[in-house]
């Protein structure tokens, strides 16, 4: 699958691989969410806990409309991606993303783990559509979601809540079709 590299390619990692989210997976989660950085881009409303991850992952297990996924670099849990609202009526699924060690955010860990997730969504899954909300502040995400073929769709003014203060979130979506035209280079390394 190597490609060689265009104006318009991206770098993925060959390190990288996705595993089904499990209760092994939920000390690492409870950990990051916890941390103010992520639970805020996330939108996490209520105090995280143990047991409510616990349960958020049972729960998810039993869900068909769920597919959720642990990223791992090198076998390492560093992050999650997750696929969820999957309509199979609308062939369509809202995608939620983080990496949760902060040393490894901007290292393209999570840029290649959402590729898994849509190579997932469109090639296992069967989809025409993945869509996701971001708040327009998160400019990182945003050009990440970009590189990987989404495109706004939308503005949902004052969507989200940002330290007290009410923000615009953009409404992305990435079609099968968009997905197949991506030029991903695979490395290897760290």
């Amino acid at each position: 699958m190597e490609n060689s590299m265009t104006p318009n390619s991206f770098v993925l990692k060959n390190t990288v691989s996705l595993a089904p989210l499990s209760a092994d997976h939920a000390d690492n989660m409870y950990r990051w969410v916890c941390d103010p950085l992520v639970r805020e881009n996330l939108g996490i409303r209520r105090e995280p806990s143990l047991e409510h991850t616990h349960a958020w992952i049972a729960q998810a297990l039993q869900d068909d409309s769920v597919r959720a996924f642990a990223i791992l670099n090198n076998g390492v849990h560093v992050g999650n991606v997750i696929l969820d609202r999957i309509d199979h009526y609308l062939s369509t699924a809202r995608l939620s993303v983080y990496v949760g060690e902060e040393s490894l955010r901007g290292s393209g860990l999570g840029r290649t783990g959402i590729y898994l997730a849509l190579r997932e969504a469109f090639e296992t899954l069967g989809l025409h559509k993945v869509w996701l909300t971001v708040h327009n502040r998160n400019t990182a995400a945003i050009h990440a979601y970009q590189r990987l073929g989404f495109q706004i769709e939308g503005v949902l003014r004052d969507e989200f809540i940002l330290h007290g203060e009410r923000i615009a979130a953009l409404y992305m979506g990435v079609l099968e079709e968009d997905f197949r035209q991506l030029n991903a280079v695979w490395i290897s390394g760290d």
